[in-house]
């Protein structure tokens, strides 16, 4: 009975640990979510982030609560200033704090996202 009993709570672990595994990061809909965004960070967008840019920030941070998922975020917001040639620099590295969020890394083709 008490091996059923281990056996079980083992098999409950597992399943949680799967579950927490599956939401991990994933880069498509961070791009998707500060897609909003690359109007005001190429400088075509006026003084302040769009409302849309701003939620879509929001709900970006809120979905990277771990260390690497944050390093995730932080590699593909990196690959996309590189794909993006008009981002300024200036702006894509304000536009967390232009929207109210305090998070580490910011949008940039020079940022170590090891750190």
């Amino acid at each position: 009975m008490k091996n059923t009993f281990v056996g079980f709570l083992t098999l409950v672990a597992i399943m949680l640990l799967t579950v927490e595994l599956g939401q991990s990061f994933n880069c498509n809909d961070a791009t998707n979510q500060v897609a909003p965004c690359l109007g005001y960070i190429s400088g075509q967008g006026g003084d302040a982030p769009p409302s849309e840019c701003c939620n879509g920030v929001r709900a970006l941070v809120s979905s990277v609560p771990t260390t690497p998922d944050r390093r995730a975020a932080c590699e593909c917001l990196k690959g996309a200033a590189v794909a993006f040639p008009a981002i300024k620099d200036d702006l894509a590295n304000s536009l967390f704090k232009k929207c109210g969020v305090s998070v580490e890394f910011s949008i940039s083709k020079d940022i170590n996202c090891q750190t």
